[in-house]
């Protein structure tokens, strides 16, 4: 009898000790967790529009072997050199420059085409040498596949990014893959960088230097407004982006909203416990 009571009471002991223990853990993690939370989603929005601001890059490279000198405020830039043989573009920013959009870019950018320079319904592959975009490094790969002129008359491509890596100044990262799609909605074929519109759907998963691996899907199609850039504003002026399964986080959704199409540089965020509005560079 005595060894039948303390049985069921030292199982309930061990549950209590258990369940104190895991409550602990939970304080323990939630507590102190939500900066890094905020900072990981913000990392993961200014990461992606950088992502978007590659592929301009490369846009504006390529152009830059097919149209006159008086429309290339880029050719001021860049040395842009032409492998026929291989199919290859290189792009070289130096140590860096300013180019039409107002971002300093430095290093080097590969552009591998599967058919001839200019042929915008080409593959292409692209690649980077110590590239940065105001001082974030890019590593990895973007393939644009797919090219095609969809169905309202728009040039649209996949969009696939493989362990491509934006690093921030202070050492922070963020790594992508995935795919994504992009109509090119304004600018196609006028040979100047400074007014395009691009229209991304899609979602990619992504890690970070925390240690937090997500998802990052477009809820509501983002907008690339590049003439927002000129003027020193931020790419994305509009779009819902959600963020979820964080690893060791909660299954909880985070929101950035880049607004309604309005020239600024500010993005809404809102995680599980609030929502603020940011500046981004």
């Amino acid at each position: 009898m005595k060894s039948n009571v303390k049985r069921p009471v030292y199982a309930l002991a061990l549950m209590l000790a258990v369940a104190f223990i895991s409550c602990e853990r939970e304080n323990e993690f939630t507590q102190g967790t939500d900066e890094e939370e905020e900072q990981t989603l913000l990392n993961a929005a200014i990461a992606d529009e950088t992502s978007d601001d590659v592929l301009e890059v490369a846009y504006e490279t390529e152009s830059g072997l097919t149209s006159s000198s008086d429309a290339r405020k880029f050719a001021d830039c860049a040395t842009v050199t032409h492998d026929a043989v291989n199919k290859n573009i290189t792009g070289d920013f130096g140590d860096g420059c300013a180019g039409p959009h107002g971002r300093v870019r430095s290093g080097r950018m590969f552009i591998q085409y599967s058919s001839e320079v200019g042929d915008s319904l080409a593959n292409r592959v692209i690649t980077f040498s110590d590239f940065f975009v105001n001082n974030k490094q890019v590593e990895g790969k973007i393939e644009l596949r797919d090219l095609s002129i969809n169905e309202t008359g728009f040039l649209q491509s996949v969009k696939r990014v493989e362990d491509l890596k934006i690093t921030f100044p202070n050492g922070e990262y963020v790594v992508f893959t995935g795919c994504r799609t992009r109509e090119w909605l304004q600018g196609r074929g006028d040979g100047d960088p400074a007014n395009n519109i691009d229209r991304i759907t899609g979602s990619v998963e992504g890690n970070s230097s925390t240690g937090r691996s997500f998802t990052h899907e477009i809820k509501v199609p983002v907008i690339a407004d590049w003439t927002c850039v000129a003027a020193r504003n931020f790419a994305r002026v509009a779009g819902v982006v959600e963020m979820t399964r964080l690893g060791g986080y909660k299954a909880r959704k985070r929101i950035v909203n880049y607004g309604e199409g309005v020239c600024d540089n500010a993005i809404t965020v809102t995680t599980v416990r609030r929502t603020y509005t940011i500046s981004v560079d």
